[in-house]
């Protein structure tokens, strides 16, 4: 991390702090000597005096150099011009003035000021050593540098016994990979941890952090941000009420109102937020929710990789909203294999400009797509249910699979494309159905039936190869059976009116039967009533095509397209038994009359009831 060239930089208060060390005891027990000088004279009585040239002067084992000095009783010296403190091996200072008392213990330094360790150094105009307390200070403005890292402050304060270093006022730590600007900083050379007392700022070529209190850990290499801390990278932002930093992981914990965003479409937010950089994958904890540029996923805990955008969801009732798209589940992720999303437990979605929602116990979701494989749920079936003109329609199968298309409709909504596959059952108030799969989408408004279709309304019957039932403002227009097409109505449930042909076409006024065009092979038998409704015959036709006419589930009239074969036969001249049609199978029973038929094992029926009962409209 940038943090840790701190700790070189930081480490020139070493010298301060062997220099410490070597000349407190010395300075107790002996005077500054006087090893070299070209010249000496003495003044005022001998208690003075002025060395002139090549100075040279120790103290322990520390040494003085300078161009000319004066050394007042042996305790108090005044160098002057290039002076040199020398303290072993490493340590060096260098200044044109040294004002130092050995019983006071106080150093001052003046005057281009440099203090070197190694390829640390420190410059300021003037630095203060005080032996006895072990303080150095500098306060009108100091440049430490070590390599390529430079720190400045106007203020320099370091503790030799606590092993604590204060830099305050305008500190600006420079590096060719980072910035740092801050007001106040103190460095624990025993633990190697520098605290952030003030505003801090700390910049790099690819991010920023900013912060008012906080900590380095220089040895492990961590770090905590507090009090309104955040964290820029290009377009991405964090902040949160403490952002810690852990570098050996590559990791940043954000705890308290966590908060990252990416530009202006991606935002996350959480109690807590994990976020390991190398993988560009965060953990969101506590009131989780993800939003992207397609979505709105929301969780108790939500893994998300901001690479691929998959996510994996979990806790509470996780949500996911890609309007006008929204579904809820216990658990969700994305599966980076297929490019799927998942959902699993107790499912609901909805699509609201299509007005459909679905519930089932699992689900694969494509958001780019708005693709929908929904299966399981109530004993294995999923449900969709619509609102069609303040009715219900409910619908349930083994697999119901939803994708919506790019077109829109006249009215600016989605067009959606709907499948159900197997054992597909329907339920309306006033339309039921069966099939073994459908089709349908909401441009066109035609629900397609496949494979031995039935479709019930009111007392009539529609059979055939494949049905197409045709909505118009939400209610049935017009249904076109395709071959080996059969319509069969009974409004007793005694005597049953049959039409067959290759195909029908049948229409609909008010949701009621109102006419049936058969063409192809037409074939009708019909029981023929008064006035009073009294059955008074049954007629059994054959022609090329014909139309009948309903009225109330009854045939009110035929009109033949073709010269007709056939003749009317009084109701104790036949069979009643024996009149039907090729084909003919009357199917109530798989008949769906309340919302649990359309979950009964496949094959089972019950017995029509005397009255339709019809489920409720649910949210």
């Amino acid at each position: 991390m940038m943090l840790r060239s701190l700790f070189l930089l930081l480490s020139f208060v070493y010298l301060l702090g062997g220099t410490a060390a070597a000349q407190a005891p010395a300075a107790q027990r002996e005077v500054v000597s006087i090893d070299h000088a070209n010249a000496l004279l003495l003044l005022r009585q001998g208690s003075v005096q002025r060395l002139i040239g090549e100075v040279e002067l120790s103290q322990d084992s520390v040494f003085m150099y300078c161009d000319s000095a004066e050394l007042v009783r042996e305790v108090q010296l005044y160098a002057y011009d290039n002076v040199t403190i020398q303290q072993g091996d490493s340590i060096a200072a260098f200044s044109e003035y040294l004002d130092y008392h050995a019983e006071t213990l106080v150093a001052k330094l003046r005057t281009d000021v440099v203090l070197k360790r190694g390829q640390t150094e420190l410059f300021t105009d003037e630095l203060t050593y005080d032996l006895a307390t072990k303080l150095a200070t500098y306060h009108t403005g100091g440049r430490v540098t070590n390599g390529t890292t430079e720190l400045t402050s106007t203020h320099g304060y370091y503790y030799a016994d606590a092993r604590n270093v204060y830099f305050r006022d305008s500190v600006v730590v420079v590096d060719d990979r980072f910035e740092m600007r801050a007001d106040t900083l103190r460095y624990d050379l025993g633990n190697e941890i520098v605290y952030f007392l003030g505003p801090t700022v700390i910049r790099s070529d690819t991010h920023s952090i900013y912060c008012e209190a906080g900590y380095y850990n220089v040895r492990l290499d961590e770090a905590v941000f507090r009090q309104n801390a955040q964290y820029l990278s290009g377009e991405r932002r964090a902040a949160a009420d403490s952002i810690r930093y852990l570098g050996r992981e590559e990791l940043y914990i954000l705890q308290g109102g966590a908060y990252v965003a990416e530009g202006t479409t991606q935002r996350a937010t959480a109690d807590r937020i994990n976020y390991f950089r190398a993988r560009d994958r965060y953990t969101l904890e506590g009131r989780a929710v993800v939003i992207d540029s397609t979505q709105t996923i929301r969780g108790d805990t939500i893994d998300y990789n901001a690479a691929t955008e998959a996510y994996a969801v979990s806790g509470g009732r996780p949500e996911v909203s890609n309007p006008p798209m929204l579904m809820v589940a216990d658990r969700m992720y994305s599966d980076d294999r297929t490019g799927l999303g998942r959902a699993t437990g107790n499912i609901i979605w909805r699509d609201t400009s299509a007005d459909l929602r679905i519930e089932a116990e699992a689900a694969d979701y494509d958001r780019q797509t708005g693709y929908l494989k929904a299966y399981g749920g109530r004993r294995g079936r999923a449900l969709l249910t619509s609102l069609l003109d303040q009715d219900t329609l409910y619908m349930a199968a083994d697999t119901l699979l939803s994708v919506r298309s790019d077109e829109t409709t006249a009215a600016g909504d989605t067009v959606r494309h709907l499948s159900a596959y197997h054992d597909v059952r329907i339920l309306k108030s006033d339309l039921q159905a069966v099939a073994d799969s459908l089709g349908f989408n909401t441009v066109d408004s035609v629900l397609t039936l496949y494979q031995n279709p039935i479709l019930w309304q009111d007392t009539s019957q529609l059979t055939a190869d494949t049905i197409d039932l045709f909505l118009k403002n939400d209610q049935p227009d017009r249904v076109e059976l395709k071959r080996n097409a059969m319509v069969i109505t009974s409004p007793d449930l005694i005597f049953f009116n049959q039409v067959k042909g290759k195909e029908i076409v049948a229409h609909f006024d008010s949701s009621q039967l109102e006419r049936t065009e058969v063409k192809g092979n037409a074939e009708a038998i019909y029981y023929a009533q008064d006035e009073a409704g009294a059955y008074i015959g049954v007629n059994k036709t054959a022609c090329s095509a014909m139309i009948l006419y309903f009225g109330e589930g009854s045939v009110r009239r035929i009109k033949f397209l073709s010269a007709p074969s056939g003749r009317l036969d009084p109701m104790d001249a036949v069979n009643h038994e024996g009149m039907r049609l090729d084909g003919f199978r009357w199917e109530v029973g798989r008949k769906p009359l309340t919302l649990d038929d359309l979950f009964r094992p496949a094959g089972g029926s019950v017995p029509p009831p005397e009255v339709m009962l019809v489920p409720p409209v649910e949210d």
